[in-house]
C-alpha cells in the first residue's frame, strides 16, 4: 500500500512539472506569436559609411528625416489618368567626405486588379516617374512650378535603374534639393480603370545610394 502511494505521489509530481513546463512553453509561444513584428521597409539606403541624410518636405514646409518606414509618397493617393504627385526631398552631406548620390523608386507591395475590359493589370505599369535636383529649394521649385513642367520630367517607367540624379558631387556640409514626380498619363484612359470588387494598389518606396567621390564612380 505504501509503495502504491509513493508511485501515486511521484506520478502527481511529474504531472505537475509537465503541466508547468507546458504552460511556460505555451505562454512563450503565444507571446512570440503576438509580439513578433517585422517592420515594413519602404526605403533603402546604401551609403558606404558616408554621412548622408535624406528628408522629405511636409505640408507645412518643414522637413522630416526619412527612415526605412517613412511614407514618402501619399498613401491615400488615388491614381487615375491625369494624376500628378511631386515629392520634395532634401539630401544633406553631414560628414566630411564628398560623395555622389543616386535615387530611384521601388515597388514595396502591390495588388493586381481587373480592368473594365476584363484584363488583369498592375498600377505601376501605368505610372511614369521623374527626378530633378537643384542646389537651392527656390531653384528646384522653379523647375516644377507648373503641372506641365512636372509632367515633362516624369517620363520613365518603374524599372528605375536608369533614372538617377545628375548632380555634381555633394561636398561636406552641402545640401541638394530633389523633386521626385509620379504621375498617371491622361492617355492611360480605361486601361487602369478597375472593375469592382477588385481594388488595385501600389506601395512605393525610395532607394538612395551614395558613393565616395573617386571610389569607382
Amino acid at each position: 500500500m505504501t509503495i502504491k502511494k509513493s508511485y501515486k505521489r511521484i506520478a502527481l509530481i511529474v504531472s505537475l512539472c509537465l503541466l508547468a513546463l507546458w504552460c511556460i512553453i505555451g505562454t512563450g509561444a503565444s507571446l512570440a506569436w503576438f509580439t513578433d513584428t517585422t517592420p515594413v521597409q519602404k526605403n533603402v539606403f546604401h551609403v558606404d559609411m558616408l554621412n548622408m541624410e535624406v528628408s522629405h518636405r511636409l505640408d507645412d514646409g518643414t522637413y522630416e528625416k526619412v527612415d526605412a518606414t517613412t511614407s514618402v509618397f501619399d498613401d491615400q493617393a488615388i491614381y487615375e489618368p491625369g494624376y500628378v504627385q511631386v515629392v520634395y526631398l532634401k539630401v544633406e552631406n553631414t560628414g566630411t567626405v564628398p560623395f555622389n548620390y543616386k535615387m530611384a523608386v521601388s515597388t514595396v507591395d502591390y495588388r493586381t486588379a481587373i480592368n473594365v475590359f476584363g484584363q488583369q493589370f498592375n498600377l505601376q505599369d501605368y505610372l511614369k516617374f521623374g527626378l530633378v535636383s537643384a542646389r537651392t529649394e527656390a531653384e528646384l521649385e522653379a523647375l516644377v512650378d507648373t503641372r506641365v513642367k512636372a509632367e515633362n520630367i516624369a517620363t520613365m517607367d518603374i524599372p528605375l535603374s536608369t533614372y538617377t540624379t545628375a548632380s555634381a558631387p555633394l561636398g561636406a556640409g552641402e545640401t541638394d534639393y530633389v523633386a521626385l514626380i509620379v504621375r498617371m498619363p491622361q492617355e492611360v484612359d480605361n486601361m487602369a480603370n478597375h472593375r469592382n470588387p477588385s481594388l488595385p494598389y501600389v506601395d512605393l518606396g525610395l532607394i538612395a545610394t551614395a558613393t565616395q567621390v573617386g571610389a569607382g564612380n
